[in-house]
């Protein structure tokens, strides 16, 4: 069941909160999602929590091995900004269901589940509190995730859920790759690019994590 949580060198009480704020999303997950995922497909995500190498530029990364996927996120990083790191959780489980294929798409994509979904979780905890947290984030954040989450934000604003409806699509087969990539540049920057982000010493992702 969803979510399956494996850890190393972390808290354990950091991963009781995770799992717990993570359970109390996981419909909003899915309400997020286009119709061919559903809960069998969330609860197979598996969430692997530890010490990334100092040489990695990411603090969370999607990945798949054979027919497993993963979504890795930094320990240190949870333990130092805990609602960041649930945040960039939120985005790697967001790349399980996105389909779109151009890379800034996919990430404005994500940038816009995550934060909607963060936001929805902080607003039963105060107005004042989930405007710090995101204000906090937005601020520590790398400038072109910023910027892909202010045109999420803009392409919203124009037009009510359009992401999710065009992942939708894409999912389906409506809209071709030349459209979706066109879509897009009409509203990014000339040079906007995905920062490249390589992930070295990836450790064995079964063995010798604890599980709660």
């Amino acid at each position: 069941m969803f979510p399956i949580i494996k850890y190393k060198d972390c808290d354990e009480k950091l991963i009781k909160k995770l799992k717990l704020d993570l359970i109390t999303l996981k419909e909003s997950i899915l309400g997020y999602s286009p119709s061919d995922f559903n809960k069998g497909k969330l609860d197979r995500i598996r969430i692997r929590v530890f010490k990334f190498s100092r040489k990695e530029t990411c603090n969370e990364f999607f990945i798949i091995s054979g027919n497993k996927k993963y979504v890795c996120l930094n320990a240190s990083f949870l333990k130092r900004r805990y609602y960041a790191a649930l945040q960039h959780l939120l985005h790697g489980i967001s790349h399980r269901f996105s389909h779109f294929r151009d890379e800034i798409a996919d990430e404005i994509f994500c940038e816009f589940v995550s934060y909607s979904l963060l936001d929805e979780l902080l607003e039963k905890r105060g107005k004042e509190f989930r405007g710090r947290i995101l204000k906090s984030i937005e601020r520590e954040s790398p400038k072109e995730y910023n910027y892909y989450y202010k045109m999420a934000r803009k392409l919203n604003k124009m037009e009510d859920r359009v992401l999710l409806r065009m992942n939708n699509k894409i999912k389906n087969r409506k809209i071709s790759k030349k459209n979706e990539k066109m879509f897009f540049k009409k509203f990014l920057k000339k040079n906007t690019n995905v920062s490249e982000e390589l992930v070295e010493d990836l450790p064995e992702l079964e063995r010798d994590f604890k599980v709660l």
